[in-house]
């Protein structure tokens, strides 16, 4: 767990609220993963 704690709820639904806010409009054709970097992708 490279970020040494479990992710909560709330940070993930930041993300999401992020993500359906206007603020992202300019994001498109990307992954972002929300699993505290145990994914092993750069």
């Amino acid at each position: 767990m490279p970020l040494g704690r479990v992710g909560e709820g709330k940070e993930a639904g930041d993300v999401i609220a992020f993500l359906a806010s206007e603020r992202a409009s300019y994001i498109t054709g990307t992954a972002i993963n929300v699993d505290g970097g145990t994914s092993a992708v750069v």
